[in-house]
């Protein structure tokens, strides 16, 4: 595939489809963005559902930054383009082998709940869940399967971060509750439900955490390891092995001998030994955000470790403030995006666009474990059809790509499920598609993972 070949020619539409569990009575609606291939034989054609995380994110991010057929135009190195940014075709669309369908839940976006019979706006409560979120999704995906004639397509679906999570229920729930059987499953840097012990007991975590501590240290040139996958993967096969018995036996180690463990563990990872020993091994992500480049008065992003800004409270302990991936991102994409949907795709609405509602994740109802790592190895042991693509960046603090990696292999047991889970890792943070290089090989990748057969 050649970047300098244009897009195939599509149809774009924007609108909402109400939903509810009763049809004809809808409690709510959700506002999409469709784009189709023109001429398309339908029956081949694949057709994706997408959906970014939060929860209270709208799927802006992945829209305008790594799938949809306009992007941002960015300098390509994982930084925010200057405001107002300025949207140009993106090269590594998917619309070049599937169509699109992106998904604003419930309280995003222009998406909102609908006046009930007294003429007041009903209480969006019950799709501020983890379960009722999912039927959501869920009763969206079947209506719009029926308005626009797409049963008989392939299908998948695809979400990021805490939309990886919803990807993991769905990959089953589609399936065992709404009889729809998908093709393929694609999880962006998720955050999947986990219920691990005490962290301040558990060696999981610390585990999963150290390659990715040690790929942001390298990318500042301050490990003693060097920024390519070669060099992580050492670090990978240390912190499944050394480390692991490392922390473990600290108790019992000599002085001498945990003074090289945290002399060794501070090298990878760029971090002081003392400040590694007053933390015995476990350096926190917040801790290690904010400990990195003290020396220059400077905190890194969480979302994305590449990423440094001075650091506008250095005296208080750990970061103190909200990634810039949070509170800067959302602005960067919203103005291109409200001239596009208006200007470009016809769709006008005086209702306020949310991007991101940090309120809507503080009130979300996670009394449901669904999400975790074992849905997703049983839609693959029970659906032979469907495929699963697990993608990281290397220095993703928030969902670091080693925890994904083994817990979904620890909760793949069948051998049949196993050789249709595949995983991939690309320079950069939790939105690695900012950096032009990763991107397009994270669409080279999923393009390969749509026509191979599973």
């Amino acid at each position: 595939m050649s970047h300098a070949q244009p897009l195939p020619a599509y149809n774009a539409s924007a609108g909402m489809m109400p939903i509810g569990k009763d049809p004809e009575r809808p409690d709510a609606e959700i506002f999409h963005i469709a784009y189709t291939l023109k001429g398309a034989d339908i029956s081949k054609r694949p057709v994706t559902f997408i959906f970014n995380g939060g929860p209270g994110a709208s799927s802006i991010y992945l829209h305008l930054a790594a799938i949809g057929p306009k992007t941002i135009a960015t300098a390509g190195d994982g930084s925010f383009p200057t405001v107002p940014a300025r949207l140009q075709e993106n090269p590594d669309s998917w619309i070049r082998f599937t169509d699109l369908v992106f998904i604003d839940p419930v309280g995003t976006g222009y998406s909102r709940m609908l006046p009930g019979a007294d003429g007041k706006l009903q209480d969006p409560a019950p799709y501020q869940g983890v379960v009722g979120d999912l039927d959501a999704i869920s009763v969206f995906i079947r209506q719009w399967l029926t308005v626009n004639k797409r049963w008989g397509s392939p299908k998948a679906i695809a979400g990021e971060s805490y939309g990886g999570q919803r990807v993991s229920a769905l990959s089953r729930i589609l399936s065992e509750q709404y009889a729809i059987n998908l093709n393929w499953a694609i999880l962006i840097s998720p955050a999947l439900y986990l219920d691990l012990a005490d962290p301040g007991y558990s060696l999981i975590w610390p585990m999963s955490l150290l390659p990715t501590q040690a790929a942001i240290a390298a990318h500042h040139g301050l490990s003693t390891i060097k920024n390519t996958p070669a060099d992580i993967q050492t670090v990978e096969d240390f912190a499944m092995t050394g480390f692991l018995t490392g922390l473990a036996a600290l108790g019992r180690a000599t002085a001498e001998q945990q003074e090289a463990f945290y002399a060794k563990v501070g090298g990878l990872i760029g971090i002081d030994p003392v400040v590694v020993a007053r933390h015995q091994g476990r350096v926190s992500e917040t801790v290690f955000a904010a400990s990195l480049l003290a020396r220059k008065g400077q905190v890194i992003d969480t979302y994305d470790g590449t990423q440094a800004t001075d650091n506008p409270r250095p005296q208080e302990q750990g970061i103190g403030i909200f990634d810039r991936s949070l509170t800067i991102l959302s602005g960067v994409l919203l103005a291109p995006f409200m001239d596009y949907v208006r200007n470009d795709l016809g769709f006008v609405s005086n209702r306020p666009y949310i991007p991101l509602d940090i309120d809507v994740s503080r009130r979300w109802n996670r009394a449901s474990t669904l999400g975790g790592p074992d849905d997703l190895g049983v839609a693959l042991a029970q659906n032979l059809d469907l495929k699963a693509l697990v993608v990281h960046g290397y220095q993703d603090l928030q969902t670091n790509y080693l925890m994904s990696r083994y817990v979904l292999e620890q909760a793949t047991r069948a051998p049949a499920a196993r050789k249709r889970l595949f995983f991939g890792t690309y320079m950069g943070g939790h939105m690695f598609y900012l950096r032009t290089a990763s991107r397009a090989e994270f669409a080279k990748d999923v393009r390969s993972f749509f026509e191979t057969p599973p």
